[in-house]
């Protein structure tokens, strides 16, 4: 595969899954000290990959789950967040400032936090109750690993999820499976970048628990890593405006995952192929999940979805355009 070193690809899994136990005994001890609800509060990709966890846990639990912005939540406040909910946040460098104010601010207001966090030492740490550490070099699958580890952890602690055990122990294959999808989607990811890398502007639809990958890959990935001009939409969304930008040379993406919400996704795939000729559906059941039971695959579907667009399409689309992933005008390059 293109720019990817297969070795170190796996040897991040492995890494990742060893954070288990660690995972678990947070899990425990939040369970122990109890809690009313759960807030994921972080900014940009971080919180992306929070909102499908957000949309699987308020199918399955009656746990209030809310997703809030990080520089807005310390402005505004919550009424429901208290000493009683437990924080989630997260940072691969554990210095996203916005996420860092966040977590100061909950310490201050004796919030509890917990933190996913790719830098010992941190600022993000400091001000953390308990951290999770992100020992991967890259793969936001394995942030996803990590998240889904913690909070179906503490649903089987309250008895909304029994098939933890079956799903935490068959999860160790995920990166196995995960790169044999991205072997499967080289050549197409090859085409699409190829095809699609000049396009003045692009439509990127999903739904359900894809939401987050199709605003994940379409802001922090197009837009700004590579300064392409995007619309992103939910399926339901769809519906209430952007239909009506759909020509036969303009591209939609649609990226169809294995929920309840996948009609809503069919719905868009049937009125595009009537208007477009540039329509690319990217479908995770197209993709093999061995030694995992199908009941997972709804959940696991993201982590599909972010191995196929943010890594190996990213790439694809980082050598047609000459644009260096980590070029950027403005983010982490002035203060604003």
């Amino acid at each position: 595969m293109f720019n990817f070193d297969e070795n170190i690809y796996l040897k991040n899994g492995e890494l990742t899954y060893q954070t288990r136990d660690t995972i678990e005994q947070i899990a425990h001890e939040v369970h122990e000290e109890g809690y009313e609800n759960i807030f994921f509060i972080s900014v940009g990709g971080s919180i992306a990959i929070m909102w499908p966890i957000q949309e699987m846990l308020n199918q399955i639990t009656d746990v209030p789950v809310y997703a809030e912005q990080a520089a807005e939540i310390v402005l505004k406040g919550h009424q429901k967040l208290s000493e009683k909910s437990i924080v989630i946040t997260a940072s691969k460098s554990g210095t996203t400032k916005e996420t860092v104010k966040a977590a100061e601010w909950c310490k201050n207001k004796g919030y509890r936090t917990v933190s996913l966090i790719g830098k010992e030492g941190s600022p993000l740490e400091k001000a953390s109750t308990w951290t999770i550490p992100n020992l991967a070099e890259n793969g936001v699958e394995f942030e996803y690993m990590q998240l889904l580890l913690f909070v179906f952890k503490l649903l089987e602690l309250k008895n909304d999820f029994p098939q933890y055990e079956r799903f935490a122990t068959q999860i160790e294959h995920l990166p196995k499976n995960l790169l044999n999808a991205k072997k499967k989607f080289e050549t197409r990811a090859n085409e699409i970048a190829k095809k699609y890398y000049q396009e003045p502007y692009n439509i990127w639809v999903g739904s359900g628990e894809m939401w987050g990958e199709v605003y994940l890959f379409s802001m922090c990935i197009l837009e700004e890593m590579q300064w392409i001009r995007t619309k992103s939409v939910p399926s339901p969304e769809f519906f209430h405006g952007t239909l009506e930008l759909v020509e036969e040379d303009v591209p939609v993406f649609l990226v169809k995952g294995e929920g309840k919400c996948r009609f809503l996704d069919d719905r868009v795939e049937k009125f595009c192929k009537r208007f477009t000729k540039k329509l690319e559906v990217i479908d995770t059941k197209d993709f093999e999940l061995k030694n995992i039971d199908d009941e997972f695959r709804w959940i696991l579907a993201p982590t599909i979805s972010t191995s196929l667009l943010v890594d190996r399409l990213a790439k694809h689309y980082e050598y047609y355009t000459g644009h260096k992933m980590e070029d950027t005008r403005y983010y982490r390059k002035i203060d604003y």
